[in-house]
């Protein structure tokens, strides 16, 4: 996912997308496992299909970076459909082996011990996860990067087969397939996979420093005498570029009238500090988004040597609801709300926040989407969006076109005469001048954006990101791509398949939907909150893990007698979850509890949730007729089918268009809908 992601574009939209490739992979690969009771050697295929797994996701990475500059021309936008196609065929070979041998498995080791013991290998799975992400949450995240991260995974799947080969081949080709499993881990050792596909992902400049860190993969390259900062392949930031950096800071400090404290949100290395250090200020202080790009920054650039500069290693939004410092400018320096993390510094909650900690008078500036004379219907909304909500905190609210949309907002009075307060203060800037701006221009230029700008448009906000919602729609329109599309191919893919539903198999589909809905609402809470989601993401899966397991655990162990009324409770309690959850997660935001117990709610919260889709799981295998591998392979893989249609619609629609709370109410119907529809049904599962 992290290289997925360091390739393509790191917005929810991809996530989803390429988390729903790998779950219907996955669980067609479980569904196809019905066959696996015609392999002949079951113990040869669980050998070598023990070793694939291990080795296939080290070289789909690769090729992940390899491929995208030879397919697609270098510095092109790829579309939606063509991320869609090219993480489905990249993933198809791992994912469907993946899910063919959980059934496999299944159906093996229930010969053995002479029982079904599906649940026991769904426990064994969940038991590996919880061991894989604590060992990556707490090491390796911070020690390897992918690449060597995979080398690990490749390590230890290699490690199994050369034991069971061992035992059930023979010490020889034990010896034989040992050494060739070394031979081939220290290969991809020295080859440096990760400094070679990044080679591959920046033809023509050369790479100066990268690194993977727990917010996204960071390289610095050069080009010429520009340094150039890209965060998950995208362009965050170049050195030399003076036309931009002045108008970010001159465009909103020239409102104030004498400006003497001013706190900037990202972009400080690229040469900004120098131009707020144009004015008299007396502090300075500077968060970045992501901290790890700063370090990195750091080895290349050197900040200006000011007492007045603090940097502040904090999100920002935290930050300011800690402070009592009082600000007379804010400068918003960030890209638009592409993402969900991006949104929350485009809200009325965070507007509302700004205004607390503004000085009488002070001055709030953002920017947006690169400036035109013609905005399309795309772009109309965003600022729309934008200008309703910054409306809904200040009183006066200017559009300053430039190199970008810029917004400056106060309660106070803002002028568009940009070069006439520049003549008078005396500033010396190369571009942000009377040499270059015409105020009266720029004037007419304000006047018509403002005026092609709805004010009916909605506000924008943490729960309803609806800025964030028209951005998508903003992306896909490069490519002429409908955003309904893909829920009307996805409503067309049910209604073929629905014909072989059957109570059980639905309300796991609706368990499982639940299951990584829920998982998205808490991270994206979580993400609003508190203000970082990357280094809890692995966290909250692992957490997720742990309740699937002790789920599976409990019910085996302390469950006494299997019935179809227990299912039923099960599919209403997890109805019941989803619709109260958002009224909590408000709840707790409104409260302002402390950071120690919003980690410990939302990980209790997680652990729920899963504990009570590893009982429904446990139950659906002992209720379900039919032999072994076909059981497996029908709960298992429309538990996957539910997952990605969760990790879909949940991000990429629900949450953008009605919100967390909706979002919360809708998993909850669905399944007390499968609970009604079993109950209605309960006849044919009675003992």
């Amino acid at each position: 996912m992290r290289i997925f992601l360091s390739v393509f574009y790191g917005n929810e939209l991809v996530i989803g997308i390429i988390l729903s490739n790998w779950m219907i992979l996955t669980g067609a690969g479980a569904y196809m496992g019905r066959l696996s009771n015609r392999i002949g050697n079951k113990f040869n295929f669980t050998i070598w299909g023990i070793a694939a797994i291990g080795i296939l996701p080290f070289i789909t990475a690769f090729l992940i970076s390899y491929l995208k500059n030879i397919i697609y021309p270098v510095g092109s936008m790829v579309s939606i459909i063509q991320i869609y196609y090219n993480s489905f065929f990249l993933l198809l070979p791992f994912c469907t082996l993946s899910g063919f041998m959980f059934t496999h498995l299944s159906s093996l080791v229930s010969q053995m011990n002479r029982n079904n013991s599906i649940a026991k290998i769904y426990y064994l799975e969940a038991a590996g996860s919880i061991i894989g992400g604590v060992i990556f949450n707490i090491f390796l995240i911070f020690i390897l990067d992918s690449f060597q991260n995979l080398i690990v995974v490749m390590a230890a799947n290699l490690v199994v087969s050369v034991l069971l080969i061992f035992n059930f081949m023979g010490k020889l080709k034990g010896f034989i397939w040992g050494f060739t499993s070394l031979a081939v881990i220290l290969f991809c050792l020295v080859i440096n996979a990760d400094l070679l596909t990044k080679e591959f992902l920046f033809p023509g400049e050369e790479i100066e420093y990268y690194e993977d860190s727990p917010y996204g993969s960071i390289v610095i390259t050069e080009q010429g005498n520009q340094k150039n900062f890209y965060e998950n392949n995208i362009l965050s930031y170049s050195t030399d570029e003076i036309e931009a950096n002045e108008e970010v800071i001159h465009y909103a400090v020239i409102q104030h009238p004498a400006p003497k404290k001013i706190f900037l949100i990202s972009g400080g290395i690229s040469g900004i500090l120098d131009e707020i250090l144009k004015y008299d200020v007396d502090l300075i202080d500077y968060a970045e988004l992501n901290p790890a790009i700063l370090d990195a920054g750091k080895r290349f650039i050197t900040l200006p040597d000011n007492s007045i500069i603090n940097i502040v290693n904090k999100d920002a939004r935290l930050f300011l609801n800690e402070t009592e410092q009082k600000y007379d400018v804010v400068i918003v320096n960030l890209p638009p709300p592409t993402t969900a993390q991006l949104n929350r510094y485009y809200t009325t909650e965070f507007y509302d926040l700004l205004k607390k900690r503004l000085t009488p008078g002070g001055v709030v500036s953002i920017s947006t989407l690169t400036s035109t004379d013609y905005l399309s219907m795309e772009g109309v909304e965003i600022n729309s969006i934008l200008l309703n909500t910054l409306q809904h905190s200040f009183k006066n609210v200017l559009i300053i076109p430039g190199y970008k949309i810029y917004f400056a907002a106060s309660d106070n009075s803002l002028t568009i005469n940009i070069a006439e307060k520049i003549d008078e203060r005396g500033i010396d800037n190369l571009f942000v001048n009377r040499f270059y701006i015409d105020d009266d221009r720029l004037k007419e230029r304000s006047d018509n954006i403002m005026n092609s700008l709805s004010k009916h448009a909605k506000m924008n906000e943490d729960f309803n990101p609806v800025a964030y919602y028209s951005q998508l729609i903003y992306w896909l329109s490069y490519f002429r791509f409908n955003y309904w599309v893909i829920p009307v191919v996805i409503i067309l893919g049910i209604l073929l398949i629905i014909r072989k539903f059957n109570v059980i198999s639905f309300g796991i589909l609706a368990g499982g939907f639940a299951a990584t809905s829920i998982e998205v609402l808490l991270l994206l809470s979580f993400q609003i909150i508190y203000g970082y989601v990357y280094q809890m993401l692995g966290v909250i899966i692992t957490i997720f893990f742990t309740g699937l397991a002790c789920g599976t655990y409990y019910f085996q162990k302390y469950v006494k007698g299997i019935g179809i009324e227990k299912f039923i409770i099960t599919q209403l309690g997890i109805g019941v979850y989803s619709i109260l959850l958002p009224l909590l997660i408000l709840f707790m935001q409104a409260m302002e509890v402390s950071v120690f117990l919003v980690h410990f709610i939302f990980i209790i919260l997680t652990f729920i949730i899963s504990f009570m889709i590893g009982v429904e799981f446990t139950l659906a295998v002992k209720i379900k007729k039919g032999n072994i591998h076909t059981v497996a392979a029908e709960i298992y893989g429309y538990d996957l089918l539910g997952s990605a249609l969760g990790a879909l619609i949940v991000s990429i629609y629900l949450i953008p268009l009605i919100g967390i709370a909706w979002s919360g109410i809708f998993i909850g119907l669905l399944n007390i809908t499968a609970a009604v529809i079993t109950m209605i049904n309960k006849k044919k599962y009675a003992p």
